[in-house]
């Protein structure tokens, strides 16, 4: 299969899984009333509704028109973006409400016991189902030579899920220790604004990141992948040899897409010149086989 192919088959299961897992977050929410609950839920409900425009994007990114002649890759770290700041809203917001519920608890006393009946199976199913998720798509990614921004959000986007999951089961453990009477026994009323909060904290780290990289790439940014660069800088310096004292070259990358830009800094004879455009399209055959879409361009 192609890279292309790899990647939307993987988008598809990611869909498909994230569909039962949304399922489930729905039916435990619904069960307790629990805003982390909602939380991962909601996680899960936008994956999978953002794993079907992933889907399409990966099908005709790669498809060439006479407005994008290099093709439609730009719209994969856009997408990228755009579910990366759909969860640090998401985040944001799940923060705000239990804050107003615990808030409400400490300054008049009103609030109700936390419902803890199904969650910890819950948790348990979830666990599996994320990390495995996230795992399978970290997997078929490296098979591709991690070019994929849409699996590496959607692999991080798994692990997040997976940590929400963990967080909400470690909780629910602690509070079943704790005598609802006793000097901690305000955390059956205020747990989940703590439980939701930590779990932020620890989540919003990756769509930040996600979120820097795909903005350098949307907006033309020499990549800062270091497995790409470090690939390419080895190829380039083995068959340039003493050549490579000559030139300059940026990588871009742009979903899939990688354009190697290789700019001579003087002139150079008609021999040398010749052996340029030799290194070149050797470079260029050598690249290809690791990375599907990838032109290597020179600039006399």
């Amino acid at each position: 299969m192609t890279q292309k192919q790899i990647e939307k088959k993987s988008l598809i299961i990611s869909a498909f899984v994230n569909f039962i897992i949304a399922g489930a977050g729905f039916w435990a929410y619904q069960t307790t009333g629990l805003q982390a609950l909602f939380l991962d839920f909601f996680f899960s409900l936008i994956a999978f509704i953002s794993l079907i425009f992933a889907a399409v994007i990966s099908n005709y990114s790669h498809k060439k028109t006479k407005t994008y002649p290099d093709g439609l890759f730009f719209l994969e770290p856009l997408y990228a973006i755009l579910k990366s700041l759909l969860v640090i809203f998401l985040l944001i917001t799940s923060v705000w409400t239990t804050f107003k519920s615990a808030s409400a608890y400490f300054l008049d006393g009103t609030g109700s016991v936390m419902q803890l009946g199904p969650v910890l199976p819950y948790t348990i199913l979830m666990v599996i189902l994320c990390f495995g998720l996230g795992f399978f798509n970290h997997l078929q990614n490296k098979k591709i030579n991690q070019v994929s921004v849409l699996l590496n959000a959607e692999s991080k986007s798994n692990l997040i899920d997976g940590i929400q999951s963990l967080g909400i089961g470690i909780a629910v453990l602690i509070l079943l220790t704790i005598d609802i009477n006793g000097p901690l026994g305000f955390l059956h009323y205020t747990g989940d604004f703590f439980i939701t909060v930590i779990l932020s904290l620890v989540s919003v780290k990756e769509p930040i990141k996600i979120l820097i990289s795909s903005f350098i790439e949307l907006s033309k940014g020499t990549t800062k992948d270091s497995r790409i660069k470090k690939m390419i800088d080895q190829t380039i310096k083995t068959n340039f040899g003493s050549l490579a004292n000559h030139l300059r070259y940026d990588i871009y990358k742009t979903g899939t897409s990688i354009k190697v830009e290789i700019v001579l800094n003087e002139p150079l004879s008609v021999i040398q010149g010749q052996k340029i455009l030799e290194a070149r399209n050797k470079i260029q055959a050598i690249l290809a086989k690791t990375y599907e879409n990838i032109s290597v361009r020179l600039q006399f």
